[in-house]
C-alpha cells in the first residue's frame, strides 16, 4: 500500500500554498475514489442511510499509542453509525508514508483522513506553525482540548480550507518533552547545545532564542543522531520518546512546557464538501468520540512511558516555576518575529485570553 500511494503522490501534482487564509470557503484536491456501486455525498440510498465508500485512515504514530487508540475508535464509530455502508481502513505507523507524504495524500484525496503535527502541516498553511509558538499552551492540559476545539480553535482551523483541507479538530498529544545527556535547569545549559527537531521556523527560533543550536534531522533518523553524537539532545513527547527508544541513549528527560505535539485531524477539502449531511455527522460524531479516548487515555499513557523510561535508568524532572518564567522570557522574541500579519496579532492573544479563562474556570 505505502508503495501504491507514493506512486501516486509522485505521478499527482499539488499545489502546496505557503501562505493560508482569506475568506473563501472553497476546498481543492483531487477527488477519492468511491467503492465501485456506491454513491457519493447527496447519492445517499434513501431516508436514514449514508453512501457506500471506503475510507483510508491513516497516522504516524505506533499502533497501541493514545493517538492509535483514538483513530482505531474513529474507524469503529463511522461503521457502527453508518451500518457498516461506510468501511474504514486504518494505515498507522506511517504505513502511508512520512508524515508530509500523509499530509499529502490528504491533500490530493489520496487518503481521505489523516492526523498529523501543526509544524509540518505549516508547510501548506503558514498560519498553522503558530501552534509551536513558544509557551503558548497553559500547564494544565486539562483545558487544551477545550479550548482548542471551541470557537476560537475553529477560527484557526479554517485557515486550512484555502489550502483543500478541511480541519476537523485539535487533537493535543502532550508537551514535548527535552532529553540530552546533560541536565537542563537553566537557559545557560542550553548554551550551544545541538538539539534535533522537527522542520519548523518557530522552533529553530525557540532554540536559538535558548542559545542552541536547532537541528532539522528526520524522525526516524533521530535515534542514530542521537548514539553518534550528530545531537546532543532533542524534544518530543514522553510517548514518542520511549516507543522511539531515544531513552537509550538520552541520560536526562526534563519538562520544559516549551511547546507541546498538537496535531490535526483532517480530512480531504474537496471530499468533504461531496458528503451529504448525515455522512458528515457520522464522521463528526466519531471524530468526537475519538477526541475522548485520546483526551483520557493520553495522560495515563504519558505518565506510564515516563516511568518505564525511569525505571530503565532516565533521570526525569520538571521545571519548576521560577525556571519557566525564565524560559518565557528568553523565547518572548519569537513572538515580536512570528506575529507579523494583522490576523496573526489579533488572534494569539485571544487565543491566549481564552485560555487564561478556562484556567480560572477551574479554580
Amino acid at each position: 500500500m505505502k508503495k501504491i500511494i507514493s506512486l501516486a503522490l509522485a505521478v499527482t501534482m499539488a499545489v502546496s500554498l505557503t501562505a493560508c487564509g482569506g475568506n473563501s470557503n472553497s476546498a481543492g484536491g483531487q477527488e477519492p475514489k468511491v467503492e465501485e456501486g456506491s454513491g457519493q455525498g447527496a447519492d445517499s440510498q434513501g431516508a436514514g442511510t449514508v453512501a457506500k465508500q471506503t475510507i483510508k485512515i491513516t497516522h504516524p504514530q505506533p499502533e497501541g499509542t493514545p493517538e492509535d487508540m483514538a483513530i482505531k475508535t474513529m474507524a469503529e464509530k463511522i461503521e457502527e453509525l453508518s451500518d457498516g455502508a461506510i468501511q474504514c481502513e486504518v494505515y498507522p505507523n506511517g504505513q502511508i508514508g512520512s508524515i508530509p507524504e500523509s499530509i499529502q495524500s490528504v491533500q490530493m484525496g489520496v487518503t481521505q483522513i489523516a492526523m498529523g503535527p501543526c509544524a509540518i502541516i505549516a508547510s501548506y498553511c503558514e498560519d498553522m506553525a503558530l501552534m509551536d509558538m513558544p509557551y503558548l499552551l497553559p500547564q494544565d492540559t486539562s483545558v487544551i482540548s477545550q479550548v482548542l476545539n471551541d470557537d476560537v480553535g475553529r477560527e484557526f482551523l479554517d485557515r486550512l480550507d484555502s489550502v483543500g483541507i478541511h480541519g476537523m479538530a485539535f487533537w493535543f498529544a502532550g508537551f514535548r518533552l527535552m532529553s540530552s545527556n546533560t541536565d537542563i535547569n537553566s537557559v545557560d545549559d542550553m548554551k550551544n547545545m545541538k538539539m534535533r527537531i522537527m522542520e519548523s521556523n518557530i522552533l529553530t527560533s525557540t532554540y536559538k532564542a535558548l542559545g542552541a543550536q536547532p537541528i532539522v534531522i528526520a524522525y526516524a533518523e533521530t535515534y542514530n543522531a542521537l548514539q553518534n553524537g550528530t545531537v546532543d539532545g532533542q524534544e518530543n513527547p514522553a510517548q514518542s520518546i520511549y516507543t522511539m527508544n531515544f531513552h537509550e541513549v538520552q541520560k536526562y528527560l526534563v519538562d520544559t512546557y516549551h511547546d507541546a505535539q498538537t496535531h490535526v485531524l483532517m480530512v480531504n477539502g474537496a471530499w468533504w464538501n461531496k458528503q451529504d449531511d448525515a455522512t458528515k455527522a457520522i464522521i463528526t460524531e466519531a471524530e468526537i468520540a475519538a477526541r475522548k479516548v485520546l483526551d483520557e487515555e493520553l495522560p495515563g499513557y504519558t505518565q506510564d512511558c515516563i516511568d518505564k523510561m525511569v525505571e530503565a535508568g532516565s533521570i526525569y524532572h520538571a521545571l519548576t516555576d521560577e525556571q519557566v518564567k525564565e524560559f518565557k522570557e528568553a523565547t518572548s522574541v519569537v513572538y515580536d518575529e512570528f506575529l507579523t500579519t494583522d490576523w496573526r496579532k489579533g488572534y494569539i492573544p485571544r487565543l491566549q485570553e481564552a485560555f487564561d479563562q478556562a484556567v480560572a474556570a477551574k479554580q
